[in-house]
């Protein structure tokens, strides 16, 4: 029964909801079987951040008193056990797609992996090999029984181990507990065997070690052995999720209750009591802290399952060159005749790297600032950053430092750029720089020049072609005037609530006007429908989570304002409640690419307003970090960001409805009207555009 009193979807029953949409694409047959297993990997992976973001917090919140818990409507043990019921029911899914229905597909494609059985007779003689010449010297066997080791031995956070009971054959009656390492790299998880039978076949790395194990251990004989892998690293979020004080307030409760953020311990399913009980003395884990998961863990892994056919992935698409940039040598030249929008990954992005290129060297050039958000070995941006400093320019880059990217892989980069004379600025807590901006500064004899890009996603990521993004290239005054403040702001790190006003009108900031923009652009919805006029709203974002937003979404609903939420992650946002929510639908898309795009569109009574962000509605974003929400001003541009979000409503192929229950729910489809897929439309959209470029600007 929903509380109408509180009427939010709980943000980890939404995210487990977000999680069983990937599931829904794996168990489709018509996506070619590879995907399926990515689709696959993608879900492990959300499971497993699931467990490092959100139960540490639920465990947290059943520490602090029942005050505050009710005033956040927050009931910690009656939650957990629905979550944990849920995961269960979810990962029984898993094995029964994966068991039932992939692996028989990818056996109709000649491709055999073995999984929980006993390898062929042919097959032991290359394993045996493989396992001595190469997997050997990576492996370290360490024996946990005391009488071998006195020191307690802590599991490496993410790193996979076989947990080991043999005896010694002199001494059959005395139980021995080893564990050895699962290495990853550089073999990958999974082993290409010779073909056999006319099939390809396949071994997970543990089962080479687990056939091997004889040769690891000489004099003793293997018992058992179960997979095992740690999570220290888990996260807790009340700052990000809170206000402020509300957030101390528990934290001051936690620290006298002497609260510890759990380590988590996922094992293979089968592992039998009397062993998780001697991990639990020998290695000091607690018993509550074990997670059982499938036949194997990590499953993440899938995401790099080998290829051995085209046929077996989505058919490559093309990067799409951009007219504009193609025709004209200068990518300056190119922008300062009309704003640029890219629609990524179907547009190359070979012009963003263009632009950075150019002002590495162009003597006009005086300054670059980029906030760079995280730093990537793959970031193609970190070489021309370099590159420009070295020449004379003033580059000033803002980082923030993630525990999800390797460590000394930032330090390396930061040693790199510092050395080159980058003034380097990381975030600091409550000042996160997570807009993706850039603006570049040219002195000319007229003056000061300034180009702007203006993302939704992160340049780290944009040569993988794995994401949906959007990326504006403009010279519009008013705009990079404004991203001029802001980045001299950034560069003082002092709180936004020291700056009373700062002019921001064409674009907004997190902690400084998009929240109250985005209301006073509800409100205008509101204020039209009131008076006959038709309003609408469609948002498309990762995440929707702040209470005020939502319920002024309510409030737009009631007043007969068409409410469409395009979401890809968790959401708050309850649709179909009579007399709530009647006018707000809430979809998901899960296709090839993930999606990472916020758009807002308001309707404003037939003069449309559209605007890019990089900003979630959640606590987080809208007061902790600094994020943008820009305008496209352009009215082609414009067009293009209509015809976009047209094709995520009318898709009736990888699109879902939620519920009130967040069920997801197929729409079904009517044989008489066209079939339409989201990205594959845009992808033809992005075609379109190319193809008809030099027409369109002429006009």
């Amino acid at each position: 029964m929903i509380d109408v009193s509180y009427p939010y979807f709980d943000t980890n029953l939404s995210w487990l909801s977000n999680n069983f949409r990937l599931l829904i694409e794996a168990d489709d047959e018509t996506v070619p079987v590879r995907e399926r297993l990515k689709f696959m990997g993608q879900y492990s992976y959300q499971i497993e951040e699931f467990f490092r973001v959100r139960i540490p917090n639920l465990l947290a919140m059943g520490e602090v008193s029942k005050d505050i818990r009710s005033k956040l409507n927050v009931y910690p043990e009656s939650l957990l056990e629905h979550v944990y019921e849920t995961v269960d029911n979810q990962l029984r899914e898993f094995n029964e797609i994966l068991v039932s229905r992939i692996l028989p597909a990818l056996s109709d494609q000649g491709i055999h992996l073995y999984f929980k059985e006993s390898f062929a007779s042919e097959h032991l003689p290359f394993i045996k090999k493989f396992f001595i010449d190469k997997l050997f010297r990576y492996l370290q066997p360490v024996f946990l029984d005391g009488r071998r080791n006195s020191k307690i031995t802590f599991f490496e956070s993410k790193e996979l181990y076989l947990v080991i009971q043999l005896v010694r054959r002199e001494d059959p009656d005395d139980d021995w507990y080893a564990i050895v390492n699962i290495p990853t790299e550089p073999f990958g998880r999974f082993i290409e065997l010779p073909e056999l039978d006319g099939k390809k076949h396949v071994a997970f790395v543990e089962d080479i070690i687990r056939e091997n194990l004889p040769v690891l251990f000489p004099g003793y004989e293997v018992i058992d052995s179960y997979a095992l892998r740690a999570e220290k690293e888990t996260e807790l979020t009340i700052e990000d999720e809170y206000p402020m004080i509300t957030a101390q307030r528990i934290l001051r409760q936690l620290e006298k209750r002497n609260f510890v953020q759990p380590m988590l311990f996922f094992y293979e399913s089968g592992m039998p009591l009397y062993m998780k009980e001697y991990l639990s003395h020998r290695a000091g884990m607690l018993m509550n802290e074990f997670q059982e998961r499938g036949q194997y863990i990590y499953m993440q892994d899938f995401l790099n399952f080998p290829s051995f056919s085209k046929k077996l992935d989505y058919p490559y698409q093309r990067p799409i060159l951009n007219i504009d940039f193609e025709e004209r040598e200068s990518v300056f030249e190119s922008i300062q005749r009309a704003d640029q929008l890219l629609h990524l990954p179907y547009h190359s992005y070979d012009p963003i790297v263009r632009l950075f290129n150019e002002a590495a060297i162009d003597p006009y050039v005086k300054e670059i600032h980029v906030s760079l958000y995280k730093i990537s070995s793959n970031s193609f941006i970190l070489n021309s950053l370099i590159s420009a400093s070295r020449n004379g320019k003033r580059v000033v880059t803002y980082v923030e430092l993630n525990a999800k990217l390797d460590v000394h892989e930032n330090m390396q980069w930061s040693r790199k750029m510092r050395d080159a004379g980058v003034k380097i600025i990381f975030s600091v807590p409550g000042l996160k720089v997570h807009a993706k901006m850039a603006l570049i500064k040219r002195r000319v004899q007229k003056g000061w020049e300034r180009y702007a890009y203006l993302g939704t996603g992160g340049f780290y990521r944009l040569t993988s072609r794995e994401f949906v993004d959007h990326a504006l290239l403009t010279s519009h005054r008013e705009l990079t005037n404004e991203l001029e403040l802001l980045f001299g702001y950034l560069y003082t790190q002092d709180e936004p609530k020291k700056y009373k006003y700062l002019p921001f009108n064409f674009l907004q900031v997190t902690q400084f006007t998009i929240q109250k923009k985005l209301v006073d652009l509800i409100d205008r919805e509101i204020k039209h429908s009131n008076a006959g006029l038709k309003a609408f709203i469609t948002i498309k974002l990762n995440q929707i989570q702040d209470h005020t937003l939502i319920d002024k979404l309510y409030q737009a609903s009631k007043a007969g304002v068409l409410v469409h939420v395009i979401i890809s992650e968790s959401c708050g946002v309850i649709p179909g409640l009579p007399s709530i929510s009647d006018n707000i639908t809430v979809s998901r898309h899960v296709d090839r690419y993930m999606e990472n795009t916020r758009i807002f569109h308001f309707g404003n009574r037939g003069n449309d307003e559209i605007f890019l962000s990089s900003c979630d509605w959640t606590y987080r974003n809208l007061h902790r970090r600094i994020d943008v929400c820009f305008p496209i001003l352009d009215d082609v541009l414009k067009g293009q960001m209509r015809q976009v979000l047209k094709n995520y409503l009318n898709d009736n192929q990888k699109a879902v409805r939620l519920d009130l229950y967040q069920n997801n729910l197929r729409i079904p489809y009517d044989p008489a009207t066209p079939k339409v897929r989201a990205q594959e439309a845009n992808y033809r959209l992005a075609e379109r555009l190319e193809r008809n470029g030099v027409v369109r600007r002429a006009e």
